[in-house]
């Protein structure tokens, strides 16, 4: 099993009351990194945000591995979602954070 540790951006200050915003689960070490997004699509981890045009960007190891567009918590198609977690663990541990990318005004 490995432990994944999970941390969001806040979007507003009202959503920074309960920052950081951190969750942690595990899953087997050959779970997909798709796994892992359709297991925090299950708990609606990323927050929604009204309005059009904002982004998230998943992060491990300082690499981007996933994109979501708007508030969908599915997301897009890439080369990374394929591949086990383990590739991207250390010591039973995967760290992935999720930068938010506001809309520009």
């Amino acid at each position: 099993m490995i432990l994944i540790k999970v941390e969001r951006d806040s979007v507003c200050m009202g959503d920074d009351v309960n920052a950081p915003h951190e969750y942690s689960f595990s899953l087997a070490e050959d779970s997909s990194l798709l796994e892992v997004f359709v297991h925090l699509e299950k708990k609606r981890y990323l927050a929604g945000v009204a309005g059009k045009n904002h982004s998230w960007d998943a992060i491990i190891n300082k690499k981007q591995v996933a994109h979501f567009k708007g508030n969908s918590q599915k997301p897009e198609p890439n080369k990374f979602l394929n591949k086990p977690i383990s590739k991207y663990s250390k010591s039973g541990q995967l760290n992935l954070g999720f930068i938010y990318n506001s809309a520009n005004t």
